[in-house]
């Protein structure tokens, strides 16, 4: 019988080397990338962000302000900002290029520890712009919007395999990026594999299907409670709390950035009646979604 696997949190990596089976549990994904002047509803303000955000600044200033420190960061120059929130104060005349992608491992660990916002000059690393600038274009051509979360637009199958092949060139650049600062990968060394795969499944379930939990740990050679606890030490969260975050953030995005009817929402995250939809958002929200949705509170 092979020895258990010890549980340890996430531990860099010097080397920015691992086995092939560690990268494979990597997940990514872009949530968008666009061009031009600043979004007049981000130039100023206060956001949180799980994700990695990063801006080339093409004209005018940025602000940037993490931890009480502030740096001011003009043309020429990329930012790859702090996690997770962060205040920004862009100058009327300011152009970027945005760049906001999800690099993490199950359970949303990240790749890189980004406690820290990081400038530095693009001439430093010219590589960078080439494949962000390739994704910027073709995701123009074939997607209706770029410049808020891709992750519930429309597309083929095709553009989807297409961005899945120049993603990895920009996420490529990155890695080579910020292993050259001295920044080192995380790696998930020790993580239980049975709450690994649970974290996984629920990652990969869709919004609006039940997820049997009984069964899965059935399968697992575990009770359920046993199975609970397990993915609780790990990711300090029941497997229905996960859940129903990803749910809550799909249903704040929905009503954000779509035109969606509250009803056709609901349907969509597995709501058999617009009521109990409002309901299960307005005990966390504390309020419902049509004056969510008014008030413009969601965040991406």
């Amino acid at each position: 019988m092979p020895d258990a696997p010890e549980t340890k949190k996430p531990t860099s990596l010097p080397s920015g080397a691992m086995r092939f089976i560690d990268w494979s549990s990597l997940q990514f994904h872009l949530m968008w990338i666009y061009e031009g002047p600043v979004l007049p509803y981000v130039r100023n303000g206060e956001f949180t962000h799980s994700g990695v955000t990063c801006w080339l600044v093409r004209k005018g200033r940025v602000v940037v302000t993490t931890g009480g420190q502030s740096i001011t960061v003009g043309p020429g120059n990329w930012v790859f900002v702090a996690a997770p929130t962060r205040r920004q104060c862009f100058s009327p005349d300011a152009e970027i290029l945005s760049i906001y992608f999800h690099l993490a491992w199950p359970g949303n660990a990240p790749l890189f520890e980004r406690k820290k916002t990081e400038v530095f000059p693009a001439s430093q690393f010219p590589y960078l712009e080439a494949p962000a600038m390739r994704l910027l274009r073709f995701m123009r051509r074939n997607m209706r919007k770029t410049d808020f979360n891709l992750r519930f637009e429309e597309c083929s199958f095709d553009v989807f395999l297409r961005t899945q092949e120049l993603l990895p060139a920009w996420l490529r650049v990155y890695v080579k990026c910020m292993l050259a600062r001295g920044r080192a990968p995380l790696r998930l060394t020790g993580m239980d594999e049975r709450a690994l795969q649970l974290v996984i499944a629920l990652d990969r379930l869709p919004l609006s299907e039940p997820f049997d939990l009984d069964g899965f740990a059935k399968r697992m050679g575990l009770s359920t409670r046993h199975l609970v606890e397990l993915f609780a030490r790990e990711y300090g969260d029941t497997p229905r709390a996960y859940f129903e975050k990803r749910r809550r953030d799909a249903a704040k995005h929905a009503l954000a950035h779509t035109s969606a009817s509250v009803k056709s929402i609901a349907f969509t995250l597995g709501f058999r009646y617009e009521s109990h939809f409002c309901a299960w958002f307005r005990r966390f929200e504390k309020c419902t979604p049509s004056v969510f949705r008014k008030r413009g509170m969601a965040e991406d």
